[in-house]
């Protein structure tokens, strides 16, 4: 008898690019779980991502898209393994 393995959504691409620590645009974004002036904290299907630093500011947020840009002195980028928690805001769940 097989045993049957439970099948495992498969992550989405998520890419990060970043121009001269000011502009920084991500893909891959599922949720944004906050940001103030000095960081902005999101959610991809890789797990969470953090971006510190100054002034920092979202000029564009699509969410359905899963595309995210954010200006400001950007000091750090950083990831973690934590897994979805409620956020701010939501792309459409599928």
């Amino acid at each position: 008898m097989e045993k049957e393995q439970a099948a495992r959504p498969v992550a989405k691409n998520h890419t990060l690019s970043m121009e001269n620590r000011q502009r920084a645009l991500l893909t891959g974004v599922s949720e944004v779980l906050g940001f103030d002036e000095g960081q902005v904290i999101l959610m991809t299907d890789n797990g969470e991502i953090a971006l510190t630093g100054e002034g920092l500011h979202v000029t564009r947020l699509m969410l359905e898209e899963g595309q995210l840009a954010v200006e400001g002195k950007i000091d750090s980028v950083f990831y973690t393994q934590r897994t979805r928690r409620r956020g701010l805001f939501r792309g459409k769940s599928k």
